[in-house]
């Protein structure tokens, strides 16, 4: 089973997700200040691990004189090989410059569209989880007669972003002996990251509570998160009681 956990800054409507091969299950909350998204993947094959995860957001968009614009910023959250983003305007949307590439940054972007709406899209290559991506878009939508109220509603119902993600297969398969080699550190996201740094600081093992009330995660991502390691073989868990393991960090040399 692989898996994607990821944190964004606003909120997203319509959440889908598909992959080349094997099946998905993806969960995500709205929680004041962004989103929280979870995917666990079966049977993906190390040929067809391309991930495609579609939504469409409002909260990015904000009416500026008599344009719209459209700001993001996408964590990247695991080592990518390669990763599209296509950010799809409103169906009655143009591109607010003259010169193109001046309505959206970074200006590397390339503009299609598929007959209905235009569309902006960008490339990245050798991704790490270091980095976030940040898009501009600006645009207009066009007077069909409609107020200013409804065109504002058509702008701020109607982007919808894709992103492509070709993401390293061995990063989220653990190994099988169940240990993993301390180079899968710098590979894991900040969430992970911060768990492994609360179970070293506690001496390399610690009650799941304790990473709950130190982290400031809920008790569902705290068990998400451990429930990863484990796959990987960063962390092992021996049960207390009925209610809370232990866990304990296998990676020696760490903190």
């Amino acid at each position: 089973m692989n898996t994607i956990d990821l944190e964004l800054d606003f909120t997203i409507l319509n959440l889908s997700v598909a992959t080349m091969s094997g099946t998905s299950r993806c969960d995500f909350n709205n929680v004041k200040g962004g989103s929280s998204i979870s995917c666990n993947f079966y049977g993906m094959e190390e040929d067809g691990r391309n991930i495609r995860i579609n939504f469409y957001t409002r909260e990015a968009i904000r009416p500026t004189d008599d344009k719209y614009e459209f700001r993001l910023n996408f964590p990247v959250p695991y080592k990518t090989e390669r990763m599209f983003s296509i950010v799809k305007l409103p169906a009655k949307a143009a591109l607010s410059e003259e010169i193109v590439n001046q309505s959206y940054f970074p200006p590397d972007g390339s503009t299609l569209t598929d007959g209905r709406r235009m569309m902006v899209s960008w490339e990245g290559m050798n991704l790490t989880t270091e980095e976030t991506l940040s898009f501009l878009v600006t645009f207009e939508v066009m007077d069909s007669g409609g107020s200013m109220w409804d065109l504002t509603v058509i702008a701020m119902t109607s982007i919808v972003v894709i992103i492509m993600l070709s993401v390293a297969f061995y990063m989220r398969r653990g190994s099988p002996k169940g240990e993993a080699d301390v180079k899968v550190l710098p590979l894991l996201n900040k969430d992970e990251k911060k768990v492994v740094d609360i179970i070293a600081r506690n001496d390399g093992q610690v009650r799941q509570s304790v990473i709950v009330k130190e982290s400031d995660y809920s008790k569902a991502k705290v068990s998400r998160l451990i429930k990863n390691l484990k796959e990987r073989g960063v962390v092992d868990t021996d049960p207390i009681s009925g209610r809370e393991n232990k866990v304990i960090l296998k990676i020696k040399g760490v903190g």
